[in-house]
């Protein structure tokens, strides 16, 4: 998935309201309903997507922050990346 969106930018939608609870997140999409809880890993995605960032930018920080390689960065977040892309929770620049 993503070299689909490595040139461009990509951020929550402005319709999603999220909250952290302990090490979760709770994802909410205000048009559709759609509920969404996320883990540590996809909280922290979450955080940075507040502003619009790249798929480069995510990867490098994911990596940073849970010690892990890129490659096994890049692929956790394309799986989740995905996941939210079809909840429509994501924007694209």
């Amino acid at each position: 998935m993503h070299e689909a969106i490595d040139n461009e930018s990509i951020s929550l939608s402005s319709q999603v309201r999220y909250r952290s609870v302990s090490d979760e997140g709770v994802l909410v999409h205000l048009e559709n309903g759609r509920v969404v809880v996320v883990n540590q890993v996809g909280l922290h995605i979450v955080g940075c997507l507040k502003e619009p960032t790249t798929h480069d930018n995510l990867v490098e920080s994911i990596a940073a922050e849970f010690d892990v390689s890129s490659r096994q960065a890049a692929a956790d977040l394309d799986l989740f990346l995905a996941e939210l892309d079809q909840d429509q929770l994501l924007d694209r620049h």
